[in-house]
């Protein structure tokens, strides 16, 4: 029987040269793996751009990092069984030129018991907090039944080379496996690296031999390229790994299906990954991808789950029109609801970027919450999302048998424009807004009267 070892549960850094880009870029990834014992393995695996974060001068050099905060929650018990937050250093000599164009990768390794579970990451600029981004993914571990036949999850990787260093993180099996969180291939990275598992081999299901089938596709499943290797059965379990040539595909999204097959070619098991491709140079299919649909390629939209996808649409909603919101609403497919957002923002950039909307909704959570309501919702938060920090803020308390109440002045909008809120919650902090002289807003110029307690 084949041992498959596991590295020590415990962090590592390695430094990966890919592809940056402009914004804060924080990826990551997983995959599951059968433990010896009833628990299952999950690796998770990171990444933040270097060339994004602020690089400070030190004595040692030039330091940044990256700070992850990282919660894994068993959903049906609703109790949190992981709690980290750290802090991904790095040093640089000289941050000119492309010194800053790679990645800090790493890896965390965490033992589970079977279940459903909410990992929840919050990824940020150490030296600038306010460069972030929050992602949330739910996984299920299911069990490996022991002697059942089954394979791991797929693990996609930018290199995997023989190594005798145990203590390394991506240490398993003799090798030394670096992950691709992104699962962004093309340009300098040619080629795609893979690695799985498989579990509960035998004559008995397989017959002497078995065969291991590699297939890529496009996202609808058309195939593009197979290959396959062919073994015989001597071991209960078996690590598969290799390399494959993607220097030929064109930018778009693809799936790396593999199959296990037995001694007379019928299929037993698959596993499927998705990656990405971006190259300049090759055409998809014959048909050039937009320059759209490569930044889109490009971006954390591709990956991104269904929930943070809706979220992001809801908070968006105050700068939205009906039909924007219609047609929203009427999209059923998560890629299409990703391009959407994607576009939007593209869209609407000139009018204000996506990140300092996202910082006005963060700021309004902050200092808007009700005991009703989160501070986006509340009409401050509303009023501070669509319009921006105020050129003046007069407050007024409770006084007798007056309500509390406040006065927002801009003076950069439709030449000056002012906002009134009015606490009608006996001093629970839920602001309504009475009176705006600003266009489209509720307008009420004896909203004076409305601060009577009666």
């Amino acid at each position: 029987m084949l041992k498959i070892l596991r590295p020590a549960l415990f962090l590592f850094l390695i430094v990966s040269s890919i592809h940056s880009q402009d914004n804060l870029t924080f990826d990551f990834d997983y995959a599951i793996f059968r433990d010896e014992s009833s628990k299952v393995f999950l690796e998770f695996y990171y990444s933040f751009t270097a060339d994004e974060l602020l690089f400070k001068k030190e004595a040692a050099g030039y330091e940044a990092g990256g700070k992850l905060e990282l919660e894994v929650v068993n959903k049906s018990l609703a109790k949190t069984v992981v709690l980290k937050d750290f802090r991904i250093p790095v040093t640089l000599n000289d941050t000119s030129g492309a010194n800053k164009d790679f990645k800090l990768t790493g890896q965390l390794n965490i033992l589970l018991d079977p279940g459903t579970y909410v990992i929840k990451m919050k990824a940020s600029d150490f030296n600038n907090p306010s460069k972030s981004r929050s992602a949330e993914e739910e996984v299920l571990l299911k069990p490996f039944v022991s002697n059942e036949l089954n394979l791991s999850t797929i693990q996609l990787g930018t290199a995997i080379v023989k190594s005798a260093d145990e203590n390394n993180i991506f240490y398993k099996n003799t090798l030394e496996v670096t992950p691709n969180p992104s699962g962004l291939f093309g340009k300098n990275l040619s080629k795609l690296y893979y690695y799985l598992e498989f579990y509960g081999l035998s004559k008995d299901k397989l017959g002497d031999n078995y065969t291991v089938a590699f297939t890529i596709a496009n996202s609808d499943g058309s195939e593009i390229k197979n290959t396959s290797k062919k073994y015989e059965v001597k071991s209960e379990s078996k690590v598969e790994y290799g390399s494959i040539d993607v220097s030929e595909l064109g930018s778009n999204k693809y799936l790396l299906f593999v199959k296990l097959l037995d001694s007379k070619d019928n299929e037993l098991f698959r596993s499927f990954k998705y990656f990405y491709i971006f190259n300049d140079d090759i055409s998809s299919n014959n048909q050039s991808l937009t320059d759209i649909e490569n930044e889109y390629l490009l971006s954390e939209y591709p990956k991104m789950a269904e929930k943070q996808v809706d979220d992001e649409f809801k908070k968006a909603i105050y700068l939205m029109s009906d039909k924007q919101k219609e047609q929203y609403e009427a999209l059923n497919e998560l890629d299409q609801k990703r391009m959407y957002m994607f576009k939007y923002w593209k869209g609407i950039a000139p009018y204000i970027p996506k990140k300092e909307y996202f910082s006005r909704i963060d700021f309004a959570n902050k200092n808007f919450k009700s005991d009703f309501r989160e501070g986006w919702k509340t009409d401050r938060g509303r009023v501070y999302a669509i319009y921006g920090k105020y050129s003046e803020i007069e407050r007024f308390p409770y006084e007798g048998s007056t309500r509390a109440y406040e006065i927002w002045t801009y003076n950069n909008i439709q030449g000056g424009a002012i906002f009134v809120f009015i606490d009608n919650s006996s001093g629970y902090g839920d602001y309504i807004l009475a009176h705006s002289t600003a266009q489209n807003e509720q307008r009420d110029d004896d909203w004076k009267e409305r601060l009577n307690i009666r």
